[in-house]
């Protein structure tokens, strides 16, 4: 999470200015018009609430993400680009339970970020239905790709699933992620065979409605909750009570609050996941 900046600051024309460029990239354009609308649902003396709320989202480009990636995997243990000095057999995949997913888009990214796009890389990168047949051993390693992991749950239930099953011969298996809460990170390693390896560790702090999150009030977060309320009744601080403020340029995760994503009748996100 960010810093706001201080409590009663003007939106100005500079403030608005650093939130375009901040947000630039977003699959949905975020313009002036569509953040003042977005302001214009918080009551009036609510305005600076929903601006510092803003100065507060970690928002992560697409380069940002694909320099992240690049770096994780260059550093995971026996990867070199070269075949003659990587050690055991590599095999990268999504990270996704149906095509479509995330961990496609991250895939995808990867395999750019990484330089490995040339058709001599192909028999790198499989698809989960392939994993058996590979044979992978305990010398080997398999790198699953997705962009983010809250509470830690999809994974999981991906690894007893499937996953599990898939990788018989125990191989090293890593889990690339752009970021992840720390919740997330203990749950996986204490329930599956996954490693996870993150750019960005989201803890107790960027949890907007905790204690330790000192850039909002009390009274501020009740607001923020009756907001989410409107936005997403059942789950007004995120999926998983995260309450974070995370966006990421191709989706926002649901960990995220719903002031920031949802989009229905009654509410307007500045950074839908859908449509």
């Amino acid at each position: 999470m960010r810093t706001p900046k201080d409590r009663g600051k003007p939106v100005d024309a500079g403030r608005m200015r650093s939130w375009l460029d901040r947000f630039d990239g977003y699959r949905i354009a975020v313009t002036d018009q569509r953040i003042s609308a977005w302001l214009q649902r918080f009551r009036r003396d609510d305005t600076d609430l929903g601006a510092r709320l803003l100065d507060a989202v970690m928002f992560l480009r697409s380069e940002d993400m694909e320099e992240a990636l690049r770096k994780l995997v260059d550093h995971l243990p026996g990867w070199d680009k070269s075949h003659a000095r990587r050690e055991g057999k590599w095999r990268f995949l999504a990270f996704s339970i149906s095509a479509g997913e995330s961990g496609d888009t991250m895939l995808h990214k990867s395999r750019t970020a990484l330089g490995l796009t040339g058709g001599r890389y192909d028999q790198l990168f499989i698809h989960k239905a392939d994993l058996l047949k590979e044979e992978l051993g305990c010398d080997d390693s398999v790198v699953f790709f997705d962009d983010f992991a809250g509470t830690g749950r999809q994974a999981c239930r991906a690894w007893h699933e499937t996953l599990a099953e898939l990788l018989p011969g125990s191989p090293r298996a890593y889990l690339v992620l752009v970021a992840a809460g720390e919740r997330a990170v203990d749950r996986i390693a204490q329930e599956t065979g996954l490693k996870v390896v993150t750019k960005h560790v989201l803890g107790v702090g960027d949890d907007i409605f905790s204690g330790e999150c000192e850039h909002f009030s009390r009274t501020e977060k009740e607001r923020l909750v009756e907001y989410g309320k409107i936005a997403a009744r059942k789950m007004p601080r995120g999926y998983g009570d995260c309450g974070f403020v995370i966006v990421l340029a191709h989706k926002t995760p649901n960990n995220s609050i719903p002031i920031l994503h949802a989009n229905h009748g009654h509410w307007r996100g500045l950074f839908p996941r859908h449509g």
